[in-house]
């Protein structure tokens, strides 16, 4: 079925006249005539009759035509809506996020969603072995989150952002800031505050497990704001991005201890998606939006405040 022979017959059915609805169709009046005779032989019924001023709808013509009014409506409807997701303006994103990376949300949210969008936005922030859980099973789009728990995974694909500084912090006046020279065995005797480590090797990863005792006491929570507070007000040493807490180091409340051995230590950032699937243009938008803002406000910009 021709839907451009279907629009014809309803402009000759709404004008009434070859002559103006050739005209308004932009059509010859002998393609148009062609079109009618073509679409009557397709479907067997005589759907217009000659009257003196032109045409009027058969009976069989006026059900025809109502049912093509329809027909072209719902073919609209489904144009727009392509077009919509083309432009990445309709759908679902589920979005993961490491704990570390929930500071970075609400930004990011207000530069790409847009309430007039209709647009279903789901974020998941989890540890990242379970955010690779997820992907694997199709519950998430993509995640951003340190990579080294899905480096190397046949069915994931990722692409770098970046690098971030990982450090361990402290409240301003912690005795750890009088120490000349700090290495992570000197922190081993205060108690650890961090989100929940992955499970795979890091590339400090004896620098961790020096830097804690399990005498000493330990919190592991992926409230971010949290563990600031906890450290804030306490002796415990914070090991985080720095970048993730960077407003908290900006103004004093934090500061991150120099240590040598690991000074290169960094997060490597990136965003993770199933490999070979084609993401709807939707769920492309925001991966790259996510990609964009983080590197505009952790990488780029990112600057050590170290306490010496």
């Amino acid at each position: 079925m021709d839907l451009r022979r279907l629009r014809h017959a309803v402009f000759l059915a709404d004008w009434g006249n070859f002559t103006a609805a050739a005209a308004r169709l932009h059509l010859s009046q002998s393609a148009l005539s062609r079109s009618i005779q073509s679409l009557e032989g397709e479907l067997g019924l005589k759907l217009f009759e000659r009257i003196a001023t032109g045409v009027v709808t058969t009976a069989a013509g006026s059900a025809v035509v109502e049912e093509a009014r329809t027909l072209l409506g719902q073919a609209e409807g489904l144009k727009a809506h392509a077009q919509r997701l083309s432009r990445g303006e309709t759908g679902r994103v589920r979005i993961g996020l490491g704990p570390m990376f929930a500071g970075l949300l609400t930004d990011y949210l207000q530069a790409v969603w847009q309430p007039s969008q209709a647009v279903e936005v789901q974020v998941h922030i989890l540890p990242v072995e379970r955010l690779v859980s997820r992907l694997l099973s199709d519950d998430l789009d993509f995640f951003v989150a340190d990579g080294r728990a899905a480096r190397d995974h046949p069915s994931i694909a990722v692409e770098p952002i970046g690098t971030a500084p990982i450090g361990y912090h402290v409240r301003p006046g912690h005795e750890l800031l009088d120490r000349k020279r700090l290495s992570v065995a000197d922190i081993a005797a205060y108690p650890r505050a961090s989100p929940n480590l992955p499970m795979v090797p890091l590339d400090a990863g004896p620098a961790v497990r020096q830097s804690s005792r399990p005498e000493a006491g330990s919190v592991y929570c992926e409230q971010v704001s949290t563990l600031v507070e906890l450290t804030a007000r306490s002796d415990a040493v914070l090991l985080a991005i720095s970048a993730a807490i960077a407003e908290h180091i900006d103004a004093g409340r934090l500061l991150t201890l120099a240590i040598p051995e690991i000074a290169d230590w960094s997060a490597q950032i990136v965003i993770a998606r199933r490999a070979r699937l084609y993401p709807t243009p939707t769920a492309e938008r925001y991966a790259v939006a996510m990609a964009t803002h983080v590197r505009n406000r952790w990488i780029e910009t990112a600057q050590p405040n170290c306490a010496l």
